[in-house]
């Protein structure tokens, strides 16, 4: 089910394994039919992998960057999150005999820092950032570091420390709204102390309040069809909020770690990562409920609730942190900075 794939390198770092995957479901034909395909990073290996379906046959191709983490796409810009910088990229018309349908070119490097940058969205104002060594959400900036649009109302100070593990962020006509976090902690070191299967939190960016509590180590908020969606990603399920009751339900439970979420449709893609046994980010319950947990993303049909489809990566990528729905591109290409050739599907 797969094609064997490219991997350009950023840096000079020798590269990981090179990416294999696997599609098992409905995995392969669903891609094929919904004119589209996907951006995926697996960011300790350092990978963007582009994927797409052609006639029942998942085609990939991998690019790599040191710490590869949020992604964004909106019309003709998309950007990466790195480790030390966030990346924009323009769409251009591509060259060559072999075309691609969406061919991004590099448009602008934004020198943030290791500010350990984690999700991203394009917006009203800008490029947003969950700006997690700060413990805020962040804009970029030509001229500074970053721009603090908000911070948490229990983190009292901006300072360069990693307090609360702010990590997700979700727009609501083009600003802002929501945010997750690993603990309610305003306190040096206070998400390494809480009980981080239980301490977790979605916060309400616009009243400036915690609306839910008791997550476990939640990432990804996302508003689709009017409702707010989130992976609950130590207990390894996607979930959907109710702001009646201030709870998160389970929609369904996947075997790995979910992060990463993105909707098509009647369907969700879901992130899916292994572990780290005796790790700060082992995750104690989905291994619980999953003897045997995958890497790679999750195919869930929202009305069944049901896990019906699974890009698991083999070889190459342990943990996946992003995915995002490419619609109408089939055929997508990001060239590197400084690249000079590039090869097209």
């Amino acid at each position: 089910m797969h094609s064997p794939n490219e991997q350009v390198t950023l840096d000079r770092r020798p590269a990981s394994k090179p990416l294999r995957c696997r599609a098992q479901g409905q995995f392969a034909e669903w891609l094929a039919s919904c004119d589209g395909s996907l951006a995926v990073t697996a960011y300790t290996s350092g990978k963007l992998a582009l994927v797409s379906s052609f006639e029942g046959r998942i085609r990939y191709r991998t690019r790599h960057f040191p710490r590869a983490m949020g992604i964004a796409c909106d019309g003709n810009r998309f950007a990466l999150a790195t480790r030390d910088r966030i990346l924009q990229f323009r769409r251009a018309e591509p060259s060559g005999k072999r075309r691609s349908d969406g061919l991004f070119v590099p448009d602008h490097e934004y020198q943030t820092g290791k500010l350990d940058t984690h999700e991203l969205a394009f917006g009203r104002r800008g490029l947003y950032f969950a700006n997690t060594r700060f413990n805020c959400i962040a804009r970029v900036s030509t001229t500074k570091k970053f721009i603090c649009c908000w911070r948490p109302p229990f983190v009292k100070e901006m300072i360069r420390q990693d307090r609360c593990h702010l990590n997700g962020i979700g727009l609501e006509d083009g600003r802002p709204a929501m945010a997750t976090a690993f603990c309610a902690t305003g306190h040096q070191g206070g998400w390494r102390e809480q009980n981080r299967y239980t301490s977790g939190v979605l916060i309400d960016v616009k009243n400036n309040q915690v609306v839910s509590q008791g997550l476990c180590m939640p990432h990804s908020p996302r508003l689709y069809k009017g409702k707010w969606w989130l992976c609950n990603s130590g207990n390894g399920t996607l979930e959907v909020f109710d702001p009646k009751t201030g709870r998160c339900q389970e929609v369904c439970s996947l075997p790995g770690f979910t992060r990463g979420l993105c909707f098509v449709g009647n369907y969700a893609l879901v992130g899916l990562s292994k572990v780290r046994r005796k790790h700060l980010l082992d995750a104690p319950p989905v291994r619980e409920r999953h003897p045997k947990l995958l890497a790679g993303l999750a195919l869930v049909d929202l009305h069944a609730g049901r896990h019906v489809g699974t890009l698991e990566f083999v070889q190459g990528g342990r943990e996946v942190f992003d995915v995002l729905f490419l619609k109408r591109i089939r055929r997508p290409n990001v060239v590197l900075p400084k690249e000079k050739k590039v090869e097209l599907f």
